[in-house]
């Protein structure tokens, strides 16, 4: 019986460990204000498709990863998206820290856009 039971706690031990995932985990940084925290901004993995919002210290967090490279996808209204890798290995934190800049958005594109919104609902009504 004692054998039995060794046994057990092997398998039980040996599968919890096992199954020891990595995490990313990261800050995201507004470069126009200074390397502020950027929060509530959007982090996706494109080949999970799993989605957090940064907090408001602009940290996030994606645990229970597979071993392989991950594609991380930030976005945030008004600022560009940004693309890095990173690596995860079992029962470690992979550490990112990355900065959104500001997009830029000229006023000849800002008329073109409504030009063309104007031509669509113009020619839209006619119909």
């Amino acid at each position: 019986m004692k054998y039995i039971i060794l046994t057990a706690i092997f398998f039980v031990s040996a599968f919890t460990f096992a199954q020891n995932n990595g995490s990313i985990s990261g800050n995201l940084l507004d470069i126009e204000l200074n390397n502020a925290p950027l929060m509530f901004a959007k982090v996706s993995i494109k080949e999970t498709g799993a989605e957090v919002l940064s907090d408001e210290h602009g940290a996030f967090k994606f645990q229970n990863l597979k071993d392989g490279t991950y594609t991380l996808t930030c976005s945030f209204t008004g600022y560009e998206n940004k693309e890095t890798e990173a690596k995860v290995i079992s029962g470690k934190s992979t550490p990112i820290k990355l900065a959104l800049t500001a997009s830029t958005l000229s006023l000849d594109d800002l008329m073109m856009a409504m030009a063309s919104a104007d031509k669509k609902t113009t020619s839209a009504s006619v119909n």
